[in-house]
């Protein structure tokens, strides 16, 4: 390779290089313009990562000690009875990978949601220990009405959800009003955020 290859570089959507990098664990460089061999690099690490996960999930399918562990759709789950299930919104594909790998190894099973009809139609479905959503799925106003559909419906079915509410807001009137409506803690999106709710969810 000459190094007038080595040095090409390319520009791309910093949204989607930050997801590129989350995928793998790896820090972003910050800036839109990438290696293009970094940028294959980087790619060809998404596909072993996705390869692995794809592998481990057949193998624990094919389990029938296993099969339960790993639930994406929440469909057909009406008559589960398990009482370690989470639900997490959010409409950052990222953020979902990240916390379902987290909670899997917390020994949840997860189901993804990632607007709020869909949220609402897998939370009916199912018999939810947790609920993890984020506050702007895309905006504070359907984040408040899937808040509202939760906390009414965990009541009116008896259910007791512990409903937590994550966001990269730091307005007062944001967490004052999500508790005021019903949620049971609000986690705000910064530094060690992810071990904060670990810590409760461990204690609760």
């Amino acid at each position: 390779m000459s190094e007038e290859q080595s040095k090409r570089t390319i520009e791309v959507d910093i949204e989607f290089l930050e997801s590129l990098y989350g995928l793998v664990d790896k820090i972003p460089p910050g800036e839109k313009n990438i290696n293009v061999d970094l940028l294959k690099d980087l790619i060809l690490d998404i596909k072993r990562k996705m390869d692995r996960i794809k592998t481990e999930t057949i193998e624990s399918l094919s389990s029938p000690k296993k099969r339960d562990s790993i639930v994406e759709s929440g469909d057909n789950l009406e008559d589960e009875e398990n009482t370690k299930t989470v639900l997490i919104v959010d409409d950052l594909g990222v953020i979902t990978y990240q916390l379902g790998v987290m909670f899997r190894n917390l020994g949840y099973d997860v189901v993804i949601a990632k607007e709020i009809y869909d949220a609402i139609t897998k939370y009916k479905k199912q018999k939810f220990k947790l609920v993890i959503m984020d506050l702007f799925i895309p905006t504070d106003r359907e984040g408040f009405i899937l808040l509202d559909e939760l906390v009414k419906l965990s009541k009116m079915n008896e259910l007791n959800t512990i409903i937590g509410v994550m966001t990269a807001s730091s307005k007062k009137e944001h967490r004052q009003l999500c508790m005021k409506k019903g949620a049971d803690f609000y986690i705000e999106k910064v530094e060690d955020w992810q071990n904060q709710l670990i810590e409760y969810c461990e204690k609760n």
